[in-house]
């Protein structure tokens, strides 16, 4: 999308079909951006513009990109709060996001990010600080307008409840690195790397009533800090001295899919 700031670089190659959004020229970037990408963000209240009715915001889209008359894209702006399963849309379209709730702005976003129907939906923790009720609403109506626009969805989360409920396949990334990638079956059922399945075990389980959770010790790499070899082995039970100098390589798992780990669980025998 563009957004990262002037000091960070992104190396090798962002390919969405055939193109490599890496090499074109910003202007085809930008009409890249929401017509076949769009970007659902963690935090709706800042994403959203306090000065500017929510409608308006849906169809400033269409007006930039399309070049749609502003009454024919309010009425587009209508039918999208609709289809995110916002109540009375027609009159929730003329009010701002301060109006909103935490639940009902993330359906806003949603329909902003849907506007011009992308390939390709990006969303950011899109359930960050929802309560459970909320959270399982917004999942159901993402998974159901996947279906409906066949689109594809890459979801950033440490939700792993949500990861299984929307997610077909997985990775499972550690300060910047690739540790464990599959599909979401086979990798829930038996993690082969020790921080794919500490973040399991750190989950409440229904077929283990009253079990305490386990806790990852110490704590996660600042990004100028990181340790030399695996960055995970300085909080994992499992690393030995090859662990501490080099960076595993990304080995086959049993399933199908890469792990990179020196002692993968599955020649630990351990699950």
């Amino acid at each position: 999308m563009g957004l990262q700031p002037k000091g960070a670089t992104v190396r090798g190659q962002i390919l969405l079909g055939k193109d490599d959004i890496q090499a074109m020229a910003p202007r085809a970037r930008r009409r890249l951006n929401g017509q076949r990408v769009s970007l659902i963000s963690q935090d709706a209240l800042s994403a959203l513009n306090p000065c500017t009715t929510v409608g308006y915001q849906i169809a400033e889209v269409l007006m930039v990109h399309r070049g749609v008359a502003k009454q024919e894209a309010m009425a587009r702006a209508v039918e999208l709060l609709s289809l995110t399963g916002i109540p009375a849309p027609s009159e929730r379209v003329n009010h701002y996001p301060h109006q909103f709730s935490g639940g009902m702005r993330q359906r806003a976003l949603i329909a902003i990010a849907l506007a011009l129907e992308p390939e390709l939906l990006i969303a950011d923790e899109p359930t960050t600080a929802l309560d459970a009720t909320i959270k399982a609403q917004i999942l159901t109506l993402l998974a159901s307008l996947r279906e409906r626009f066949g689109m594809s969805i890459l979801l950033i989360t440490h939700d792993m409840g949500a990861v299984a409920r929307l997610a077909d396949r997985v990775l499972v990334m550690y300060a910047g690195q690739a540790m464990e990638v599959g599909d979401v079956a086979s990798v829930f059922a038996r993690p082969e790397h020790p921080y794919t399945r500490a973040l399991l075990e750190s989950m409440p389980r229904l077929d283990k009533h009253g079990a305490l959770l386990e806790a990852i010790p110490g704590t996660p790499p600042s990004p100028s800090e990181v340790a030399h070899g695996c960055p995970f082995q300085p909080r994992c039970a499992f690393a030995g001295d090859i662990c501490r100098e080099q960076m595993p390589p990304a080995v086959e798992r049993s399933n199908g899919g890469h792990v990179a780990c020196h002692f993968a669980l599955r020649e630990m025998n351990y699950a």
